[in-house]
C-alpha cells in the first residue's frame, strides 16, 4: 500500500471500503466549490476549462492504452483542482497548451521511471509558473486577460472562493477586509470530509501543521492576522486530502516534510515570495522524501 501514496496511474490499488467514501465525499465537495465558482464568479473562462479537460481527457486515454488503469476519480479530481486555484493571468490557453502539455508528460515519467508521485495541481502551477518566466524572459507576453470578479464587484486571483487577500500575492496587508467563504464554512467542513467521510482523524494535524507553516510564513512577510491564515491552511489542507492518496503508511514522513518546511516558509514570506510556494515545495519535498525512505 505504501507505493500508492498518488495513484493517478497505478495498477491494482487495493483499495479500502472507508477510502472511496472518503474520496466519494471529497469529490462532492470540490464539486460544491466548483459549482459555487461557476454561480458566482465572472466572466467564466470558457476556453481554459475545454483546454484543461482536453488534455486530461487525452491523459486518461494515454493511461489506459498504456494499461496503467488510472484511478478516474482522483485524476478528476485534479482537474478540477487546476481549474479552481490557477491564477487568472495564467489562463491563457497558448501557456495553458503548453504548461498542461509538459505536466502530464513529467507526471507520467516520474511515476514510471523513478516512482515520485506529485499532485498534478502542483506541476501544472510549477510549469505555468516556468513558461511564464521562459516567455517574459523572450519578450513574449502570454498571460491572459481575463479579469475575474465576484457578483459583488470584488476582484479575484482565482476561481476558488472568492477573496481580498489572495494566496498568490502579498501586495495587500489590510486583513481587515479579508473575505472568504474557507474562514467561516470552509474549515469546518473540510474538517467535516476528514471525520465523517471515514478518515482517521489523526489527518487533523495535518491541518494544524498548515497553521504553523502559514503562521512562519506570515512572521516573515510581516503579516498578521488570524482569518487569513486559517482560510490559508483550510485550502491547502483540502488540497492535501486530494482523491489517490494513501495517507497513514506516510504520516511521519508527511510530519517531518512538514518540520523541515517551517524555517523554509520564514524566508520565503521575507522575501516577499508568495505563499501558494509553500504549498508547491510542501509536495515536491514529501513526494521525494516518501519514494527515498519508504521505497516505491
Amino acid at each position: 500500500m505504501l507505493k500508492n501514496l498518488y495513484i493517478l496511474s497505478e495498477n491494482s490499488w487495493g483499495i479500502k471500503s472507508s477510502e472511496i467514501f472518503a474520496d466519494f465525499f471529497y469529490f462532492l465537495t470540490l464539486i460544491g466549490f466548483f459549482g459555487y465558482s461557476v454561480g458566482f464568479v465572472t466572466p467564466l473562462p470558457i476556453l481554459p476549462i475545454i483546454i484543461a479537460s482536453t488534455f486530461t481527457l487525452i491523459y486518461l486515454g494515454f493511461c489506459i492504452r498504456m494499461k496503467q488503469s488510472p484511478y478516474w476519480l482522483g485524476l478528476i479530481a485534479q482537474l478540477l483542482l487546476v481549474l479552481l486555484i490557477l491564477p487568472s493571468v495564467w489562463l491563457s490557453p497558448v501557456l495553458l497548451s503548453f504548461a498542461l502539455l509538459f505536466t502530464y508528460l513529467f507526471h507520467y515519467y516520474l511515476i514510471q521511471y523513478y516512482s515520485l508521485r506529485i499532485p498534478i495541481f502542483c506541476l501544472a502551477i510549477l510549469f505555468l509558473f516556468l513558461f511564464d518566466t521562459a516567455f517574459s524572459l523572450m519578450g513574449q507576453q502570454f498571460r491572459s486577460e481575463y479579469t475575474l470578479s465576484s457578483l459583488a464587484g470584488i476582484p479575484l486571483e482565482s476561481l476558488f472562493l472568492p477573496m481580498t487577500l489572495p494566496w498568490g500575492s502579498i501586495e495587500s496587508s489590510n486583513t481587515k477586509v479579508f473575505l472568504s467563504i474557507a474562514e467561516s464554512l470552509g474549515v469546518f467542513l473540510l474538517v467535516t470530509v476528514a471525520w465523517v467521510s471515514f478518515r482517521r482523524t489523526i489527518l487533523i494535524s495535518f491541518f494544524v501543521c498548515w497553521y504553523v507553516l502559514f503562521l512562519c510564513w506570515g512572521f516573515g512577510a510581516n503579516l498578521s492576522g488570524f482569518s487569513w491564515n486559517l482560510s490559508y491552511a483550510s485550502l491547502a489542507f483540502f488540497l492535501q486530502l486530494a482523491p489517490g492518496r494513501y495517507f497513514y503508511g506516510s504520516f511521519y514522513v508527511t510530519i517531518v516534510s512538514f518540520v523541515i518546511l517551517i524555517p523554509i516558509a520564514f524566508f520565503v514570506g521575507k522575501m516577499g515570495i508568495s505563499a501558494i510556494w509553500i504549498v508547491v515545495v510542501f509536495f515536491l519535498i514529501e513526494s521525494l522524501f516518501v519514494r527515498v525512505f519508504l521505497g516505491k
